[in-house]
């Protein structure tokens, strides 16, 4: 058993996606045996019992681990096979909706860092990663609208989930942040409670730990995934954040960000880079700063900055929609 255990790394992470493909099929079908054989009730031949649940139950939890080590490896190619075991799992009926619920959390952190792990300035098919993450969130809180209404424990666990999704708005991979705002916006509407409700408990230790780090002092990427973060926040309604001297603060250190020269931001080191990473952001210094606008006039009253700025940030996206072959825009 161990060494077909130890197989299966190998048989999930080829590098040919048909091979790839096959691979998925053959596990999947051992599982379905597995879960056979207890529905079958077959008679075990070492001491003619049945064999049972418990028989079962640690071998799909080897093979599960497998999956979880999978998804810790460097290599991009055991990462997604670690996803597609993962996959394989929530997805076998009458295992499904139990194996992710007894072990949701962990399998949402393994799924995030796969996603952190991955350089975010380098092309790659993360959809799939996307996709199990929310195939693990729906199987384990189809009916959280009534499991809020009828027990604490399962609304703790909203809250607990909530949470690991909040933290990571303020990510400095863009992947990472595109994955929390999907999945918070996911267990929101299965919830079918408000967003500002969910996310207050958590509001306090996220705020302080954005408002406490001078944007100046850190690099491009923690800046924009700051940036962004407080953006979300302030453009839900009502408003997550207070109205208060942290978030002025913060709004004038964003803003002097946004005027700042570009030599002064850039320094040393790759121009052709930094260059791109600075009109990211800026963008979002835009982002933040629009966003706040109907919170407060702070923004409003600097009348050139806004106009010029808010142009540069059209001209971005006009750019963006050309590159990306949207040339009904012109």
């Amino acid at each position: 058993m161990l060494a077909y255990l130890d197989a299966l790394p190998h048989v999930l992470a080829r590098e040919n996606a048909e091979e790839a493909k096959k691979a998925s099929v053959f596990v999947s079908a051992i599982i379905q045996n597995l879960l056979g054989m207890r529905n079958q009730n077959i008679i075990s031949t070492q001491d003619s019992a049945p064999i049972t649940t418990q028989d079962i139950v640690p071998i799909l939890h080897q093979i599960a681990s497998r999956f979880n080590a999978l998804c810790l490896d460097d290599p991009w190619v055991r990462k997604s096979a670690g996803c597609n075991g993962i996959r394989i799992m929530t997805c076998t009926p009458d295992l499904g909706i139990k194996w992710v619920n007894d072990r949701e959390v962990d399998l949402v952190r393994t799924l995030l860092h796969i996603l952190k792990d991955l350089p975010f300035d380098l092309p790659r098919d993360i959809e799939d990663v996307f996709d199990v993450l929310k195939r693990v969130l729906q199987v384990s809180n189809t009916n959280l609208d009534a499991q809020t209404e009828g027990g604490i424990n399962a609304r703790n666990k909203l809250i607990h989930l909530i949470g690991i999704f909040f933290s990571e708005l303020s990510n400095s991979n863009p992947a990472v942040r595109k994955a929390s705002e999907t999945s918070i916006e996911l267990l929101v509407a299965m919830s079918g409670k408000p967003v500002v409700e969910l996310l207050l408990p958590h509001r306090e230790r996220m705020l302080a730990a954005i408002y406490t780090k001078p944007l100046r002092a850190l690099p491009f990427a923690l800046q924009i995934g700051m940036m962004d973060a407080v953006r979300y926040c302030v453009s839900l309604d009502p408003p997550l954040p207070e109205l208060n001297d942290e978030l002025l603060r913060l709004l004038h250190e964003t803003l002097a960000l946004a005027d700042a020269d570009d030599a002064s931001l850039l320094g040393r080191g790759n121009l052709r880079q930094g260059a791109i990473e600075l009109t990211k952001l800026r963008v979002a210094c835009i982002k933040l700063l629009t966003a706040a606008m109907p919170m407060t006039d702070f923004f409003s009253k600097q009348h050139q900055t806004r106009q010029r700025y808010l142009l540069s940030y059209l001209f971005f996206h006009f750019l963006t929609h050309c590159n990306q072959g949207h040339w009904s825009l012109l």
